[in-house]
């Protein structure tokens, strides 16, 4: 009498595909938390303009004095979490090629709900020495009226006592007859991508319902 071991089941590709389907919609159910906070959640955004820059054309660039420079731009904040978000204070640095020219602190502020705000920022160096080449190149960019600086802005939130700030970096350029507009910054912290991908209605359906 031949047994069950001698007759094992047919291969069942429907059985596979099943068992797959089974186990992607456990993952889904399981990482709905994980993506509700994402939605919920979405991270600010920051972007910079540059208004105003002064000694980038390193008039001293002849010899090797040191420069003063100066810089006005504005930081713009867009708050897209359903709080209130505060900074206490903060500080912006300048860099051109690596090297510093400009420092300044930012002011305390806060946007509201869904919000967003311009904050002025002005930094400036007295007595800055940079290397000959380094000089003479930052002089040639101003005027060709092209100078590529980095702006590093760090945030302290007002709101939740952390140390850790919010570092971003970001790029404009300086030393054209007309300014250039906001430039988005890049944030060196936990992003959340998601608010960035999902369809509005997605994000209004999950506003409403949490």
């Amino acid at each position: 009498m031949s047994s069950a071991m001698d007759h094992p089941r047919p291969y069942s590709f429907k059985e596979d595909i099943t068992w797959a389907a089974k186990l992607l919609l456990l993952a889904v159910w399981m990482t709905i938390p994980i993506w509700v906070i994402l939605l919920r959640f979405p991270a600010p955004k920051f972007s910079v303009q540059l208004r105003d820059a002064t000694g980038l054309d390193a008039a001293g660039a002849a010899h090797d004095g040191p420069i003063s420079t100066a810089f006005n731009f504005t930081l713009h904040a867009a708050n897209r979490r359903l709080v209130d978000m505060c900074y206490r204070n903060g500080e912006a640095i300048v860099r051109y090629s690596g090297y510093t020219v400009g420092w300044g602190r930012t002011p305390a502020f806060c946007v509201g709900t869904k919000d967003a705000r311009d904050v002025r920022v002005v930094a400036w160096a007295d007595g800055v020495s940079l290397p000959r080449p380094v000089r003479e190149r930052m002089a040639a960019d101003s005027r060709a009226g092209a100078v590529d600086l980095e702006v590093d802005v760090r945030l302290f939130k007002d709101d939740d006592g952390s140390a850790r700030p919010t570092w971003m970096s970001c790029k404009v350029e300086a030393g054209g007859a007309k300014s250039p507009g906001a430039r988005w910054c890049t944030i060196f912290a936990l992003q959340n991508w998601a608010s960035d991908i999902a369809p509005a209605y997605l994000m209004q359906y999950i506003s409403n319902i949490l």
